[in-house]
């Protein structure tokens, strides 16, 4: 079996490109460096819009892998081989899809795995032009809550509506009290279910545990056109933790609303599951009063111990 017949075409593009850049700098292997340049030249993948979100740009990120590692005596040619911290990067990036719940391996999953391994090149570079992992890792997230589920292989972005229709709202994370969004990083829980009820589909991606608290991805998709509007949900774990769920930033329209919600406290160290069920959504209206919009059930259960 073919060792990469997960990865998409943008990934397999992103190692291409990677050899590329390898040549480029003589140097005779294919480090987590050269990933790193190659994920970002594949511009319309997932990982290089969250690593420009953060600042990054490949003219930089040349210049800090050649201030760091130089350029290698005499041109190479043919294939270069992938260093042990690069083949890392690969296994990682296959468990980190496994962890999404995602079939497929994009370039997404390769950033997050250049951001797991954390000690290669390509770390160092990122840290270099003032870029925090911690926050790289939840910028690539982000992103992945904001594709569709059918165009995940790297999509270029989910079609939103931004004429009549279109509702959007944000609540900035660092503005809550707990300021869970700063919060040092505990890990990162992927949870990649789909439930459908009343015509609707909803999806949660991802759960972000957090020194206070926990951030929630989510996503949902109508059959019929409406405003999906901000998620409702309760929290509950088989420790019996009292849980309070909060809206964050949602944005949306027509047939697709996606977004983040914010969850407190922080999973105890004794549960073991976690149970979210989504009783519907909320639209604000004038001066953001909540007016109802679908009534319906969807349970998730997920671990989240271990």
């Amino acid at each position: 079996m073919d060792r990469f017949d997960k990865f998409t075409d943008r990934a397999r593009n992103a190692l291409n490109l990677a050899q590329d850049e390898a040549q480029r700098f003589q140097h005779k292997y294919i480090g987590t460096e050269h990933l790193l340049l190659g994920v970002l030249r594949v511009g319309d993948g997932t990982a290089a819009r969250a690593l420009t979100s953060m600042g990054v740009e490949l003219r930089e990120a040349r210049t800090a892998v050649e201030f760091i590692i130089g350029r290698g005596d005499r041109p190479t040619t043919g294939e270069v081989g992938l260093t042990p911290r690069a083949k890392r990067v690969i296994e990682l990036s296959i468990d980190e899809a496994r962890r999404l719940g995602h079939n497929y391996i994009g370039t997404e999953h390769l950033l997050l795995g250049l951001v797991r391994e954390g000690e290669g090149i390509a770390a160092g570079v990122l840290e270099s032009l003032g870029v925090n992992l911690d926050k790289l890792r939840h910028e690539v997230i982000r992103e992945l809550s904001e594709t569709s589920p059918n165009d995940r292989g790297d999509a270029s972005q989910v079609t939103q509506w931004t004429g009549a229709g279109f509702v959007s709202g944000t609540l900035e994370i660092g503005s809550n009290p707990a300021d869970i969004g700063s919060s040092p990083l505990v890990q990162v829980i992927g949870i990649g279910q789909v439930m459908a009820d009343a015509g609707i589909s909803v999806e949660l991606i991802a759960l972000e545990v957090r020194g206070a608290g926990c951030v929630l991805y989510w996503r949902a998709h109508s059959e019929e056109e409406g405003h999906l509007g901000q998620l409702r949900c309760t929290v509950r774990d088989d420790a019996g933790t009292a849980y309070h769920a909060l809206p964050a930033s949602w944005s949306g329209g027509g047939r697709v609303s996606s977004g983040q919600t914010l969850v407190t406290p922080g999973p105890p160290p004794e549960s073991k599951t976690m149970q979210i069920d989504v009783s519907g959504f909320a639209v604000p209206g004038h001066h953001w009063t909540i007016r109802e919009e679908v009534h319906a059930a969807w349970h998730f259960e997920f671990a989240i111990g271990g």
